[in-house]
């Protein structure tokens, strides 16, 4: 009888053990992940965007998928890594080689850094907001405070390799 007792006890330990590691994990995942309900439908031409690694229909692997953005504040705030924004004009014609490094940055460190793209020309408030006088330039923002900015004006030349070694010197 005891014995009987003993396992019944010891099954339900089990149970309730399985219970917390899985409630853990599934709340430790939410709040990674909690800064995406502010991510809005998927856009290619809104003036502020955020770069998602998301799974992409008909493709094997997650990929870049463009996600507006309307409250730029909510992401800094409830971020829990690093924010960078990258400024660009979508007047410019040299802009899209720049992007497509970007997006190697923002698919290289996802789920250490957060990439905005912001365009000046549609948003001048934002740039003003960041000081940022060139573009491209990036700016790493953490808990709605810049960290760093790259000033890309103040190199001969750069490129996205220069961008993504200046985050992981500022510890992303």
């Amino acid at each position: 009888m005891r014995r009987t007792y003993l396992k019944k006890l010891l099954k339900t330990a089990v149970i309730i053990a399985t219970l917390v590691v899985a409630l853990t994990a599934v709340s430790c995942k939410k709040e990674k992940n909690s800064v995406e309900r502010f991510y809005g439908d998927i856009s290619y031409d809104a003036p502020m965007l955020v770069m998602s690694m998301e799974e992409v229909e008909d493709e094997e692997e997650p990929g870049i998928v463009y996600r507006e953005i309307e409250d730029m504040d909510a992401v800094l705030n409830n971020s829990t890594v690093p924010v960078m924004i990258y400024f660009y004009s979508s007047t410019a014609t040299d802009v899209a080689g720049v992007t497509a490094g970007v997006e190697d940055i923002a698919q290289k460190l996802d789920g250490r850094v957060i990439v905005l793209s912001v365009d000046i020309m549609r948003l001048r408030d934002v740039a003003s907001r960041f000081k940022v006088q060139y573009v491209p330039d990036f700016v790493l923002v953490q808990g709605n405070n810049v960290k760093s900015s790259f000033n890309a004006i103040d190199y001969d030349y750069w490129t996205t390799t220069d961008v993504y070694n200046w985050l992981i010197n500022e510890g992303v």
